[in-house]
């Protein structure tokens, strides 16, 4: 991936349209090799962009399925 901001719209398009975050073995560092990025600094990226870090985006997600609130 050639920029963090490429890598963040694929990620959310994953997200989106794929939903790993419903596979229990699923982690940000998985979809971070996925996506071909360092998992650290990407976390940093979306960190930056969101407020949270790249497995809280997955539990925000992962949640929102439940229809739990997030506290």
């Amino acid at each position: 991936m050639k920029n963090f901001e490429e890598a963040f719209g694929k990620f959310g398009q994953l997200l989106e349209e794929n939903r790993p975050y419903l596979d229990p073995g699923c982690s940000f560092t998985s979809i971070c090799s996925f996506l071909k990025v360092d998992p650290e600094a990407f976390g940093d990226f979306i960190f930056s962009r969101t407020g949270f870090d790249g497995e809280e985006v997955l539990e925000i997600y992962r949640r929102s399925e439940t229809g739990r609130t997030i506290r």
